[in-house]
């Protein structure tokens, strides 16, 4: 038999340099969820030894552990934390999940239960971040910074089309999701999981200002000033949470302006 609700903890696999990780840590943490963070370290290739592959085969962070399901449906296999569980990746499916399994500790508004209109409106939100916020960024950073520090060897071309990419992303979030202003988050008045989804992502550009050749968080940023107003608002509304679990970027930003010699950056 399962012990009650408030004495069930979960266990979230992420790394704090990874974005949807910290997506899933700040809403744990904002709604004082039950869920421990267990670090994987990708840059240590943490995600790809045999024990993590064996609780997750696609290797990626984060991945939600929910030991508990067993004991609540699927008593043939034993029930409590050793009887199975739930093993979830995926940063959209994950958020959503702990919205359901902790009703009454997360709020409506970061992913509607009860209104299936509304809740529509957080899975587009979520789905079109995937496909345009994250691939621009992630192109962007992987070929211009992560590349080299992994010992590979970037392609301009690549970072280009995801700085394309990205550029256009930001112009819809600007224009369509955030309304030119007047809608403060991007799907309401308060936000939801696409919001953090997004920011986090955003958060990633700034190891750009550590890369001489290519260009920075300001430079990105500067033409869409709703974007960074919407930023900071929600920077705000998530805080301390939100700048804790942004802490260990923030940190290795400044070790690598440490250690890199001052250069111009070429502009965009």
């Amino acid at each position: 038999m399962a012990p009650p609700e408030d004495t069930q903890q979960l266990r979230l696999y992420a790394d704090f340099m990874s974005q949807p990780s910290r997506a899933c840590i700040i809403f744990s943490r904002i709604n004082g969820l039950p869920v421990e963070v267990r670090p994987v370290l990708i840059h240590k290739g943490e995600t790809r030894s045999a024990a993590y592959l064996k609780l997750n085969p696609l290797g990626k962070v984060p991945l939600l552990e929910d030991p508990w399901v067993a004991a609540a449906s699927q008593m043939t296999n034993g029930g409590g934390a050793g009887g199975g569980g739930l093993l979830l990746p995926e940063s959209a499916a994950i958020m959503p999940y702990l919205s359901y399994r902790f009703p009454g500790r997360v709020a409506e508004h970061w992913y509607p239960r009860a209104d299936a209109v509304a809740r529509a409106r957080v899975d587009a939100a979520t789905a079109w971040y995937q496909g345009n916020i994250r691939a621009g960024a992630m192109k962007l950073v992987f070929n211009k910074v992560v590349a080299q520090r992994l010992g590979l060897q970037g392609d301009e071309r690549v970072a280009a089309d995801g700085l394309k990419t990205l550029q256009l992303a930001l112009a819809s979030l600007e224009s369509y999701w955030l309304d030119g202003g007047s809608r403060p988050f991007m799907t309401g008045n308060q936000p939801c999981i696409a919001d953090l989804l997004c920011c986090c992502e955003l958060e990633q550009l700034a190891m750009l200002q550590q890369d001489a050749h290519g260009a920075s968080m300001q430079a990105v940023l500067q033409p869409y000033s709703v974007v960074r107003a919407w930023r900071q608002r929600l920077r705000e509304a998530c805080a301390p949470c939100y700048g804790d679990a942004h802490a260990t970027l923030e940190a290795a930003v400044r070790r690598a302006a440490e250690q890199r010699p001052a250069a111009p950056l070429a502009r965009l």
